[in-house]
């Protein structure tokens, strides 16, 4: 199944379709510090705190 409006830059991932589209059937987006308030602190790319 294709989205187009989910976009990936990762071309090492096996569901990344030329480079810009996710061909995965669902995603995890994940963050790495407990308290998120950048882009740089999660695996989203379109990331926008909250307030």
């Amino acid at each position: 199944m294709e989205n187009p409006e989910v976009r990936c830059n990762v071309t090492d991932c096996i569901y990344n379709e030329k480079a810009k589209i996710c061909k995965a059937d669902s995603i995890q987006i994940t963050r790495h510090h407990a308290d998120v308030a950048s882009v740089e602190a999660t695996d989203c790319g379109t990331f926008r705190a909250r307030g």
